[in-house]
């Protein structure tokens, strides 16, 4: 059976990439990237049904973060996590492919928090489909706040960037999105009526175009609204499937002490695509503490500090939240009592307009350097 849908995911790719994009070919390329779509999530059931499959790797979260690093075998994905963690975790370290056959977790500490790192087995083209531990390695990333997608210098002294584009093909396959946002569509099925489509703004589908796509999905009768412009055939796939991940990736270029050639941080933001990658050398601890920053950087995070009622605020162990959170969030990460048992907050910092201001609801956001006193009902 996998098989055949795999024959079948192959003979709509090549029709797809040999279709020139124009006007009158439109409505047959979203016909292919609709039939696409079913197929390889067709693909991902057949592939997490089979034994051993559906999970991941049983990891239990821990820290304020997670960050998964995926790459080919022999990349030193290993060597990296021993040297982030400081040695507090040994994932098995050797020169030949496979080394890492499970998932090893470490914590790496940073700016007062507390990271969790996943050095997963390393992947292999076709793993969206359960080749090779794609289905556990997938998986595992579905479920990080980062992706660490690390590469590395060939032996000629060129990047190996075509590792790059193959980790995030079989990423995109997985129903993962990578440094990007799901789209403002708004859907709502009705009994009858076909398809109404409504916008705003310029939009790159016209009517006909979204109905016949939405048809293709077997979504027949809806009102179908785009709260921005230029919405893709792709981004209206993926918000019907609804179970697509939105996640950021971040570039690790490791084993630049085999570069021969100096190559220009303008040429690599180039080749890679933007500016959230760093050069490395495991081997030689290079640039080490700077993807720490990076890595703490990139998970937008924050510190806030608790101030017991009328006492001093203890500077010394902030909780570690995310850039949006509210004082739900941090409620609930103290204990499900300060949800059920709120009264009112005091907040002193960057998201107060004065100092001490008083919040009765838990939907305000705070911010890092927040000072916060809790009230709860006696």
């Amino acid at each position: 059976m996998s098989e055949k849908v795999e024959d079948r995911i192959k003979e709509l790719e090549e029709r797809l990439a040999s279709t020139k994009v124009n006007k009158a070919t439109q409505k047959s390329i979203n016909f292919i990237k609709a039939q696409l779509a079913k197929l390889r999530e067709d693909m991902i059931r057949i592939a997490s049904s089979k034994k051993g499959g559906g999970g991941g790797f049983g990891i239990k979260r821990t820290g304020d973060a997670q960050v998964a690093f995926i790459g080919f075998p022999s990349v030193g994905k290993s060597s990296l996590l021993n040297l982030l963690t400081e040695g507090n975790t040994q994932s098995k370290v050797a020169s030949y492919d496979f080394t890492t056959v499970t998932a090893i977790p470490g914590m790496m500490d940073i700016e007062e928090s507390k990271i969790q790192l996943i050095d997963l087995p390393g992947i292999i083209l076709g793993a969206a489909a359960g080749k090779g531990r794609g289905k556990e390695v997938l998986a595992a990333v579905r479920s990080a706040e980062l992706v660490l997608i690390i590469i590395c210098f060939r032996s000629d002294g060129t990047i190996n960037l075509s590792d790059l584009k193959t980790i995030r093909m079989e990423l995109n396959n997985a129903g993962i999105r990578l440094n990007t946002r799901p789209p403002k569509i708004v859907i709502k099925e009705r009994t009858r009526g076909g398809i109404h489509f409504t916008y705003k703004g310029q939009q790159l589908m016209d009517a006909d175009e979204v109905k016949s796509l939405m048809n293709e999905l077997k979504v027949r009768n809806a009102g179908v609204y785009f709260s921005e412009p230029d919405i893709t055939p792709d981004q209206l796939i993926d918000f019907v499937f609804g179970n697509r991940i939105y996640t950021r990736e971040f570039v690790v270029i490791n084993k630049s002490d085999l570069m021969k050639t100096p190559i220009s941080p303008e040429e690599i933001t180039e080749a890679i695509g933007h500016e959230h990658w760093v050069m490395i050398s495991a081997k030689n601890k290079e640039n080490i503490n700077t993807l720490k920053h990076n890595i703490f950087t990139e998970l937008n995070l924050i510190r806030v500090f608790l101030k017991p009622p009328r006492q001093e605020a203890d500077m010394d162990e902030p909780i570690i939240l995310h850039h949006g959170d509210t004082l739900e969030k941090l409620c609930r990460k103290i204990h499900k009592r300060f949800i059920s048992d709120y009264r009112y907050s005091l907040v002193w910092g960057k998201s107060a307009k004065h100092p001490g201001q008083k919040f009765d609801n838990l939907d305000h956001v705070i911010e890092d350097g927040d000072i916060i006193s809790i009230y709860l009902k006696r």
